[in-house]
């Protein structure tokens, strides 16, 4: 009988050491020892979305099996913004876009976790996609909510770009200006 932990141990130091492949076949002999677990599930579903990355296919077979592994821990386990937001990142990345199902997962992730960084950061990111999934209001609003949690140079950048859309130079201004200043270690440079 294998141990899980120990086994769920390996699997972590395989997608550390970039042995994609290695760590889904250990999460997949996981599942089968113990039976469906979704953590298990998103852990698979990483790993088989940096293998589609590392090891690209014409078909992106490893992209879809991340998918299908997500959305089955999704179905047992859905109150986890974690799992929305990979849904949504390999929506955004696997096969054909699905700008509009990573923008409403996204949002589920926000709507479970109204802080969740990431998922705000990346919905504000959609914005300007030819879909038109997010409005402007709605992008800026994501972006400020993004930055009071976690600022960073990029974040900045991209509020300035989105204020710049609305019309609002001074503000665009100021989080240009923000952006040059942000040190993506320590927060802002204190004045």
């Amino acid at each position: 009988m294998i141990n899980k932990i120990e086994r769920l141990k390996q699997a972590a130091e395989a997608r550390d050491k970039r042995q994609y492949a290695e760590a889904c076949r250990i999460y997949q002999e996981i599942l089968d020892a113990f039976g469906p677990d979704p953590d298990v599930m998103w852990g698979l579903a990483q790993a088989e979305f940096a293998l589609s990355i590392v090891s690209p296919d014409s078909e992106d077979a490893h992209g879809y099996n991340a998918i299908r592994w997500i959305e089955r821990a999704l179905a047992l386990k859905s109150d986890r913004p974690e799992y929305h937001y990979t849904l949504a990142d390999m929506l955004e990345h696997v096969g054909a876009t699905n700008y509009e199902a990573a923008a409403c997962a996204y949002r589920r992730a926000i709507e479970l976790e109204p802080f969740h960084a990431p998922a705000l950061s990346r919905l504000a990111m959609l914005y300007g996609v030819p879909e038109d999934v997010v409005t402007l209001e709605e992008a800026i609003s994501c972006c400020e909510t993004a930055l009071r949690i976690n600022p960073t140079r990029s974040l900045w950048a991209v509020l300035a770009r989105l204020y710049h859309y609305a019309g609002r130079q001074d503000d665009s201004q100021h989080a240009f200006i923000n952006s040059l200043l942000e040190r993506e270690d320590k927060g802002p440079i204190p004045y």
